[in-house]
């Protein structure tokens, strides 16, 4: 099934008009797409020709809130891929949650679609002075989007430069004039590029967003920045990641193919620290009902405040989803165990308008990187070294 709709400014108003309550402004409107079954919705994003899947539950009602997941896919894949990949559609019927996968643009080498897929995302799109987000012998590719900046494309940007959370913020806003929605349970994910899309969440539209599951995909180097919590509220984060992964490795930098990617473990500690943990170098076990499954295994950063986890899975596989291809796989259930346990906290609940919060942050970004994000480990060695001999 394929809808078209055009969204944007119309539908920010009815969102706007329903702020303040937990239910969107769409309940007790009858739902645009049939329950039960996924449709493609074809989009006019500001003069740009988009989609999304949506997928309502069977036991949807105009008259009861349902929580909303967002699913990104990975670089070069397509919405279509994404729903069969990630295995979620059994566990969000069951549990009466609607599915979004988005899809990426694609504009590399003309200005239509074609097949490569992509988001903009956590630095894929912003190359630094020095080049840290990939090596000398990485080449990026120049989407069309990012050519036609005035500063035309870096060594290292590989994405189109779609304004990806400025898209989903609109689909949200078509979404909730539509459906009946519970706004402080909406939901992130996606693996590899839609990994780091999941994150850009957490960035770009943090107030809308309760929790996060990015899988396979971080910053890169030089882009590991704090959300900004203390004007849109906590999110909660589990991060999964593959033991032997070598396109996104979640323990090193270099990926096999010559991308810098944050150590997972840097990501979680600045975020922990911005969602007002202290003590953010501090693991402790994180148990989940799927503990032991493709050796699975998850810690959690810091003391955080109630309601909020900051959360690293690993397990042993390379760059795949855990669960791939299983309908209401491992990984699809260990995301939603997380999701169902995380609702929106806001600032005041949190307590993250305090000066100490923000100099908790500081004091994570300074000791991680006392050189600043974008110089690299060997000439941060190599500047203490220096140091060390002229003492």
């Amino acid at each position: 099934m394929v809808a078209t709709i055009t969204i944007g400014a119309g539908a920010l108003l009815l969102s706007i008009a329903g702020a303040g309550m937990a239910q969107s402004s769409g309940c007790g409107r009858s739902p645009p797409q049939r329950v039960g079954r996924s449709t493609t919705v074809n989009t006019d994003f500001r003069g740009i020709s988009r989609k999304y899947i949506i997928r309502v539950p069977p036991g949807y009602s105009q008259d009861e809130a349902a929580p909303i997941v967002f699913s990104f896919h990975g670089w070069g894949s397509s919405a279509a891929f994404n729903e069969g990949y990630m295995g979620f559609n059994q566990v969000a019927d069951s549990f009466g949650h609607i599915m979004v996968y988005v899809e990426g643009m694609s504009d590399y080498g003309r200005g239509v679609n074609n097949g490569w897929q992509s988001f903009n995302a956590v630095g894929s799109t912003t190359t630094l002075s020095g080049a840290p987000e990939c090596t000398a012998r990485t080449t990026g590719y120049c989407y069309q989007s990012c050519d036609s900046r005035r500063q035309g494309c870096g060594k290292c940007d590989w994405t189109s430069c779609a304004d990806d959370g400025q898209y989903v913020n609109d689909i949200l806003d078509s979404l909730e004039a539509s459906y009946c929605l519970d706004k402080t349970r909406y939901y992130a994910t996606g693996y590899s590029n839609g990994g780091m899309m999941a994150f850009e969440i957490g960035m770009a539209v943090l107030e809308r967003f309760a929790a996060l599951v990015p899988g396979g995909g971080q910053p890169f180097v030089g882009h590991n920045d704090p959300p900004p919590t203390r004007q849109g509220g906590a999110i909660s984060v589990m991060d999964l990641h593959g033991t032997t992964d070598r396109t996104c490795p979640g323990n090193s930098t270099t990926s096999s193919d010559g991308w810098n990617y944050e150590p997972i473990d840097n990501v979680l500690k600045v975020w922990a620290a911005a969602n007002g943990c202290s003590n953010t170098g501090a693991l402790k076990k994180y148990d989940t009902a799927e503990d032991g499954k493709t050796q699975l295994w998850c810690v959690s950063f810091g003391d955080c405040p109630s309601g909020v986890d900051i959360v690293r899975c690993s397990y042993n596989l390379g760059h795949h989803w855990l669960g791939y291809n299983s309908n209401g796989g491992t990984g699809a259930r260990l995301a939603f165990e997380f999701f169902r346990s995380h609702r929106k906290v806001t600032v005041a609940e949190a307590g993250l308008d305090t000066p100490e919060v923000q100099q908790t942050v500081d004091r994570v970004l300074k000791e991680l990187y006392p050189f600043g994000q974008n110089v690299s480990k060997a000439n941060s060695d190599a500047i203490i070294a220096k140091a060390v001999e002229r003492l």
